[in-house]
């Protein structure tokens, strides 16, 4: 099947708009004529039942299109999360109806309706109408066994100290990323990296998965740092890791393996941070205190805060990024598989907390 956006909207039962918008979210991404015409087909239209499904159980869509794109996430799960949202919302709703019933039947008896009763009522509707909580989102980036753990940690993420960090680094943009100040912007950084997962490798991997996909935070959450230059921000950290990483440890050697990679390749994050984790591999016997663990540290922090990571973008975007992988040397797939990520995340936590 091939049609135009105006015989796919009619087919699939959805207006023109709609679909617009879907492609400015880089929800539903349909190829292009020369003309620069929207042309879809059988596979968007699979695509196109996922996104009305998933929305019509209430996921906003910015959420639909992380679930959608970002390896590792279990729809089965997300639905499982979803299942639960709802049924707090029927709790609440519950409550506030049986309130209202209580007030009709003290009226009806003719009796005054007391402060106390009010003050029921209207606690019960506030909390019908109140906006799930803004770490609700967060769930996306953990396993079930994982999230309890995050949320014993935290009842408000990102914490007040984020926002203040913020605006200080805001101030010294336009220094030097290796002066005193940076330096010292990006030790409170990594405290706080270090204080929110409490030396979790799987709740710091979470809230990192989180951190690169702030654009898609719900608004609630966004609006803590409005008019704040995130992008900006974490570009200054990581030349600021950067800068630490050169003065005391010198340029960066990559691994022999990875010779087959243009000097253009080596520049994407994704190849940076494999080429870290094989130097990880390798060293996680060693003291975490020890030169080359905190040479990798501050190569670590570097790439964490500079790099934009797979299931960023268009799904075009994010196509290319898994065609590119997939033409790796199947010598480099097989040695990514053999590596303990969990032991790799543990190992670098601690070098960074040394």
């Amino acid at each position: 099947m091939t049609c135009s956006i105006h015989e796919f909207a009619r087919l699939a039962g959805v207006t023109v708009k709609a679909l617009h918008h879907y492609d400015r979210l880089g929800l539903l991404r349909p190829r292009r004529t020369e003309s620069g015409y929207r042309v879809y087909g059988d596979n968007d239209l699979e695509r196109l039942e996922q996104i009305v499904a998933l929305k019509y159980l209430g996921l906003p869509l910015k959420q639909i299109r992380i679930l959608l794109e970002r390896e590792g996430l279990d729809l089965a799960e997300a639905l499982r999360l979803q299942r639960t949202v709802l049924q707090n919302k029927r709790r609440r709703l519950e409550s506030a109806i049986a309130a209202i019933s209580s007030a009709e039947s003290v009226l009806e008896s003719g009796r005054p309706a007391g402060a106390a009763l009010l003050k029921k009522i209207i606690e019960a509707i506030h909390m019908q109408t109140e906006t799930r909580d803004a770490n609700e989102f967060m769930k996306n980036y953990y396993r079930a066994e994982v999230w309890p753990r995050f949320q014993a940690r935290h009842r408000d993420w990102p914490s007040q100290a984020w926002t203040d960090l913020f605006r200080d680094i805001e101030a010294a943009l336009s220094e030097d990323a290796a002066g005193p100040r940076a330096q010292a912007l990006a030790a409170r950084w990594k405290e706080l990296r270090l204080n929110d997962s409490g030396g979790d490798p799987q709740i710091h991997a979470g809230l990192l998965r989180a951190w690169h996909d702030r654009k898609y935070w719900p608004e609630e959450v966004q609006s803590r740092f409005e008019g704040l230059p995130l992008d900006r921000i974490s570009r200054f950290m990581a030349a600021a890791f950067a800068a630490r990483r050169r003065a005391l440890y010198g340029e960066i050697r990559w691994e022999k393996d990875l010779d087959c990679f243009t000097a253009e390749e080596k520049e994407r994050t994704t190849l940076a941070m494999v080429d870290l984790h094989f130097k990880i591999a390798a060293t996680c016997d060693q003291d975490p205190r020890s030169d080359t663990a905190q040479l990798l540290a501050a190569r670590w922090l570097e790439l964490i805060e500079s790099g934009t990571f797979a299931g960023a973008g268009s799904n075009a975007q994010y196509q290319a990024y898994l065609q590119w992988i997939d033409r790796w040397p199947a010598t480099i797939h097989e040695k990514i598989r053999e590596l303990d990520q969990e032991k790799i995340s543990t190992f670098i936590l601690r070098a960074v907390a040394a």
